[in-house]
């Protein structure tokens, strides 16, 4: 009984001294890899902003077979996420900030514990773009100290995680180059200017709708609008296509804009139509060529990189100008006039 009796004392104090070693762990942690991959930064920052694309590179798919994930409506941009479940538990992460083409945080949640830090950098080099993927927290939970100390430390259990995440992507990249290889981009980005405008009067139809159904309004009301110019027996110099936007909220995918005509002569609103006078003042604009869509994001993030640079702040509207024809030429030659109003 003696041994069995020594022997439950030096389990105990084994335990004791154990938790101990594992109380003085640091509270706080920030562990990163980072890793060059031979693309441009756009291309690797929109497969790291879609969630759906994670399952592609994720290195946990195959080091555990029981994760289901489990994916809502938005899952790239600010708000994106996805959750899954597992034989660890349960987790979710969402996107909290991004600067487009640099930067992602996002916030990580294992069950029941605080959420911890997950951020991504991208620096474009001259072999490409170096990617660095972290994790990092504040307050570490004592089941984390625990299962870090039995792995060597927070490095030691995150840090092979993350290098085989990165090499995972690294070659998911890799094969969606060779895809675009030989692709040019179909449209351009012209100059940004900014300069004073005089005043000018829109009508256009009001729509409130989520962004996703962006596309399908216009498709409705433009042709509806043209219909009342044409009633009117305007001429192309008495206006031009156009939708002025007052609330455009990515986080929420919501958007409020109005779809219409920028009159050149004097013309009263349409039943259903509202009249919204843009007042004369300082803009930012840009002239995009190219289809519908086509790289209307790095327009829109070419006009807020210089509003930043130049310490302006916005205004209340933003509108566009489609000033040619989409159908009488090329695709890549569709003019878009974009216009954001300058605070005074």
């Amino acid at each position: 009984m003696k041994i069995l009796k020594y022997i439950l004392i030096i389990v105990i104090v084994l335990l004791l001294g154990g938790w101990a070693y594992i109380s003085t762990q640091p509270d706080s942690y920030d562990v990163n890899r980072s890793r060059i991959i031979k693309a441009p930064a756009s291309v690797i920052f929109n497969n790291l902003n879609d969630f759906k694309n994670w399952q592609e590179w994720g290195p946990w798919q195959e080091e555990d077979s029981t994760i289901v994930a489990t994916y809502p409506e938005k899952t790239s941009g600010i708000g994106g996420s996805y959750s899954w479940t597992s034989k660890d538990g349960p987790g979710k992460i969402e996107t909290i900030a991004l600067e487009e083409n640099k930067s992602i945080d996002q916030k990580i949640q294992f069950g029941d514990f605080e959420p911890s830090d997950v951020y991504w950098t991208l620096e474009e080099v001259e072999d490409g773009t170096n990617v660095t993927w972290g994790m990092k927290a504040e307050k570490t939970p004592f089941m984390f100290k625990f299962f870090a100390a039995i792995s060597g430390g927070m490095d030691a259990m995150l840090g092979p995680m993350e290098e085989k995440g990165l090499e995972n992507l690294d070659n998911v990249i890799e094969k969606e180059m060779a895809n675009l290889a030989g692709k040019a981009p179909k449209y351009k980005v012209g100059t940004i200017s900014e300069r004073e405008i005089e005043a000018q009067t829109f009508i256009g139809y009001f729509q409130k709708a989520k962004i996703e159904d962006i596309p399908s309004l216009f498709q409705e009301f433009m042709p509806k609008a043209g219909m009342y110019a044409a009633k009117n027996n305007l001429k192309s110099e008495d206006y031009t296509p156009a939708s002025v936007y007052t609330k455009y909220d990515e986080k929420e995918g919501v958007t409020e804009f109005y779809i219409g005509l920028m009159l050149n002569t004097s013309l009263a609103p349409d039943e259903g139509m509202d009249k919204v006078e843009i007042p004369a003042g300082s803009i930012v604009t840009l002239t995009k060529y190219g289809n519908y869509g086509d790289g209307d994001m790095e327009a829109h993030n070419n006009i807020a990189n210089f509003f930043k640079n130049n310490n302006l702040e916005y205004g209340e509207l933003v509108w566009e100008l489609y000033t040619n024809d989409p159908t009488t030429v090329q695709p890549e030659e569709i003019q878009t006039d974009i216009y954001y109003q300058v605070k005074k």
